[in-house]
């Protein structure tokens, strides 16, 4: 049986990993923490966690320090994972590093940080192999993959997958770039796994693993969400060092609530956003006039750095034998809640019946990334049902997908409204707000979609997490609204 942790201990606690890992803990976490801390101490023969702590620090605990950073972390994610990335990257991002770098005759270097178990960095090389593909004359590439943990980075040497992570990967990027073997299990291919290199690195206490201004992609996505603002900034200032003058970052889509530095500006790709160096607005109008002609066939072409020499040894694998108007349809004024006290004109069931099928197109349209028709069919589904609070939801998840901050938050406070269970909603809500600066409306946003997302049903929160945990989420709710309630801006679009 795990012993308690008491508070003093448990503070004790999260300032070691605030400080040597950058990881935040909150009260949400104080049980879990207990299990693996009483784990490790029990193993490492330590009467209580202070002595446990001084352990770590000694000379000879560097091996108990990764034991317990394996332990705390989360890594967990999937092939192609968030699709309005990948198509952006796909269709944009990668054939316009790709075609530049031909164009000058060096390497493409593309770094995945906080790569977790190897998905992310071995998809971005199966992409760029796609653009490679369909050029005359493709680049030399190579893709990084670092990770503070590993445990994970052993399984992403292996290279070797099952279950979830197979199961949410585009089957045709399966078949092609995955074999099947006895077992069930599938293996990375050769020629995607020639691309990538492994190594440990921790994002808060070491120093970038490449050289300055080397590299063209930076990817850190569903990493920085659970670091500290300071922690971030931080961060952000080491990838910008490292990236070319016309390099890219990429972080996860809720992630935008960390960009805390002026040195990137938001830009939309397609349906997705990504990062770049705010201060040459050619670049940027090169890409929004599109694809250059260049040496390249199939890419774009403008000029950057070329990449210095890596600085750090990797772990090398082992090889295998304008924003939208108010939707028609929705009401003037607020509708009363939905009880079984109210709506005394209740949709007829034809009506009903055709609104969830609507309602199941836009679902199923949002989950491919198709946000303008997601969008237009909720709104068709409100023409229908102008209290469907599944419609408001769908409608400002679209559109803030699509960056419309502000066109967002009307439908989301008309679905918590109709519904004030829906702990979805509230945190959308709350993003889009704090998006806007309206740090002190988020506040009370965050803290209801702390209490409520935990009755969310499983199927919808899985949609809305990509991959996270549901305690996890909720303690970054708990978070942001102290901070936000405390006056600090937790999102910062653009900035």
């Amino acid at each position: 049986m795990n012993l308690p942790l008491s508070a003093a201990d448990f503070d004790l606690l999260r300032e070691y990993l605030r400080r040597t890992a950058g990881l935040e803990f909150d009260e949400g976490r104080r049980a879990s923490l207990a299990g693996i801390i009483d784990e490790r101490r029990r193993a490492s023969c330590a009467p209580d966690v202070a002595s446990y702590l001084d352990l770590l620090a000694a000379a000879g605990g560097g091996q108990e320090r990764q034991r317990l950073l394996d332990a705390v972390t989360i890594q967990e994610t999937h092939f192609h994972r968030a699709r309005p990335q990948i198509e952006a990257l796909r269709t944009q991002i990668l054939p316009e590093v790709l075609g530049r770098a031909a164009d000058e005759g060096r390497q493409v270097l593309v770094w995945s940080a906080g790569c977790s178990t190897g998905e992310e960095p071995f998809t971005l090389a199966m992409l760029m192999l796609e653009v490679a593909h369909r050029m005359s004359s493709p680049p030399a590439m190579r893709v990084l993959g670092t990770d503070v943990s590993t445990a994970a980075l052993q399984v992403a040497g292996a290279a070797t997958y099952s279950g979830r992570t197979i199961d949410l990967a585009e089957p045709d990027a399966v078949d092609r770039w995955l074999v099947r073997e006895g077992d069930g299990t599938y293996v990375v291919k050769d020629e995607v796994r020639r691309l990538v290199d492994f190594a440990h690195h921790n994002l808060v206490t070491d120093p970038p693993p490449l050289a300055a201004h080397s590299v063209d992609l930076v990817v850190c996505r569903h990493v920085t969400i659970y670091f500290s603002r300071d922690t971030t900034r931080s961060l952000v200032g080491r990838f910008r060092d490292v990236l070319s003058p016309s390099g890219w970052l990429l972080m996860g889509p809720a992630e935008s609530l960390w960009q805390v530095s002026d040195a990137f500006a938001l830009q939309a790709v397609g349906e997705a956003f990504a990062y770049r160096a705010a201060a040459d607005p050619r670049r940027r109008a090169a890409v929004a006039n599109g694809p250059a002609q260049g040496s390249a066939s199939g890419a774009a072409s403008r000029p950057v750095r070329a990449p210095a020499q890596v600085a750090a040894p990797p772990i090398r694998r082992p090889r295998p034998p304008a924003p939208a108007q108010p939707a028609a349809g929705v009401p003037a004024t607020k509708p009363a809640p939905r009880t079984s006290q109210t709506r005394s004109r209740p949709v007829p069931a034809v009506i009903a019946d055709h609104g969830a099928a609507m309602i199941d197109s836009a679902q199923a349209a949002f989950d491919t990334g198709a946000y303008a028709l997601a969008a237009q069919l909720a709104t068709d589904t409100l023409a229908l049902d102008p209290v469907s609070s599944a419609a408001y939801l769908l409608l400002g998840h679209a559109r803030l997908n699509q960056g419309d901050n502000s066109g967002a938050v009307e439908p989301l406070q008309r679905a918590v409204y109709l519904d004030p269970s829906a702990g979805h909603a509230h945190f959308l809500l709350a993003v889009a707000l704090s998006a806007m600066g309206r740090s002190k409306q988020a506040a009370p946003a965050y803290r209801a979609a702390a209490t409520t997302l935990p009755g969310v049903p499983a199927e919808t929160v899985r949609r809305m997490l990509d991959g996270r945990r549901l305690a996890e989420l909720v303690q970054l709710c708990r978070r942001l609204a102290d901070e936000a309630e405390a006056g600090a801006d937790p999102i910062r679009r653009g900035a």
